[in-house]
């Protein structure tokens, strides 16, 4: 199968199990012979086709006649597939993606399907010009929603907290192009060492703002091919991701617990820069994602760590800990830039449940800390019903035993507030996400 076969599949399913897109994408080129070039490909469109999934439908809807949510899911993925490379990827000719899906629909259809995806596209080319959101719909939430492809119940609650336009700001940055950030593992390789090897190999990157240790890149199959994983050297991890971390005391003593340890970017970088006198526990309810930390522990060179397979919010413990992590199970609305699938998958009751879990893991947590500890609530979302609202709603029953502590210069800085650290692409080209430190008094 060539790349645009196996995108239709990965695609096909997606529409129909709305599963992990990069979980799918990765099983199916990791089960392909496809060159370096046609894996980026997939990749790139897959993704591409997710996340601009609102807008291509309104157009696909309009050039249809008939009643488009009824169109056969194989047919409409064709069409899918083809409006990006028409929209977003101009260094293919048209002709060339007219041809291939008419083709491809011919193939996995029939031939009234190939005329049917060939007459859609045709007129499309024709009529491409009048396909401007912005003068077709009267009220703002639809507009933003169709033209950045956002559901429009999140457009209404981002305007809600933020306002028009930095709504418009947030959702242009969720739509561009995601980069990754690269966490050297100072523990096994230099900084100057590990930026040698990119140059030498042409991988181009940029330094982060933050930290000396991360670099961003594009091309994640480069660094694939020269095994800077598998050797141990990097590890993929948000900058935002990075930022919590510091507020842990990591040079300090006694243990220190990861209550939701999986996937285990927090806990392998704790590990990586802990002092010799921190013992560490991460925890975690699935299995398989406990092992997959221990398979990355292992692969950076990891040491004097414990993994228990244990729930939050019914620890097997007592009070014994000096600190205490929670990146709390969450909506993941911050991180729609790397997996815009995030967005189609996510409602507005689920993220009531995640704050309903949020609060029983906290409350369980809190009864494992020292007098004195300290504890980190962080999450991956910029909905302040999972972050803000959660504190309140601790702190209103426990402000007797627990305070919030103040950022470090630096943090509040960034995030302009004291207490809170906050967040979000648009503002500091890093996914959205929140922390805050709570001292046991």
């Amino acid at each position: 199968m060539n790349g645009r076969e196996i995108a239709y599949y990965i695609l096909f399913r997606f529409e129909q199990e709305k599963g992990r897109l990069h979980e799918q994408i990765g099983q199916s080129l990791a089960q392909s012979d496809l060159s370096d070039r046609e894996k980026k490909y997939v990749s790139h469109i897959c993704s591409g086709v997710v996340r601009h999934l609102g807008l291509i439908d309104w157009k696909l809807s309009d050039l249809y006649n008939g009643d488009y949510k009824r169109m056969l899911i194989k047919i409409k993925t064709l069409l899918r597939l083809a409006m990006y490379e028409l929209d977003y990827m101009d260094f293919i000719p048209p002709h060339a993606t007219l041809n291939e899906f008419a083709n491809l629909a011919r193939k996995k259809v029939n031939p009234f399907a190939a005329a049917q995806v060939n007459g859609i596209l045709r007129n499309y080319l024709r009529e491409k010009s009048r396909y401007n959101p912005d003068k077709k719909f009267k009220y703002i939430e639809t507009q933003l929603s169709v033209k950045y492809s956002f559901p429009e119940w999140i457009i209404q609650r981002w305007i809600h907290f933020w306002g028009e336009e930095e709504t418009r700001e947030l959702c242009a940055a969720f739509n561009q192009r995601p980069f990754f950030d690269i966490r050297i593992n100072i523990s096994r390789i230099q900084q100057e060492e590990f930026l040698k090897i990119l140059i030498n190999n042409k991988v181009e990157y940029s330094s982060s703002n933050f930290f000396p240790e991360v670099v961003k890149v594009y091309d994640i199959l480069k660094m694939n091919r020269l095994k800077l994983f598998e050797k141990g050297y990097c590890s993929v991890q948000d900058e935002s991701g990075m930022l919590v971390l510091h507020l842990l005391d990591l040079e300090g003593t006694g243990w220190l617990l990861d209550a939701c340890a999986a996937p285990g970017g927090k806990l392998t970088g704790i590990l990586e820069r802990k002092s010799d006198d921190l013992k560490i526990i991460g925890l975690d309810l699935n299995r398989r994602r406990l092992n997959i930390i221990k398979e990355n522990c292992q692969r950076l060179g990891l040491q004097n760590y414990i993994l228990l397979q244990s729930d939050a919010v019914h620890p097997p413990f007592r009070a014994i800990f000096d600190q205490i992590l929670i990146d709390a199970p969450c909506s993941g609305l911050g991180s729609i830039q790397k997996h815009p699938d995030i967005k189609w998958r996510r409602s507005l009751p689920e993220i009531l449940e995640f704050q309903n879990l949020q609060l029983k893991i906290l409350e369980a947590q809190a009864n494992l800390l020292k007098s004195g500890g300290l504890m980190v609530y962080s999450t991956c979302t910029i909905d302040p019903e999972e972050n803000e609202v959660v504190i309140e709603k601790f702190m209103e029953t426990h402000f007797e035993n627990f305070e919030i502590e103040s950022l470090p210069a630096k943090l509040a800085d960034l995030s302009g507030d004291q207490k809170y650290l906050r967040t979000f692409p648009h503002r500091h080209q890093m996914d959205g996400s929140f922390a805050v430190r709570i001292r046991k008094k």
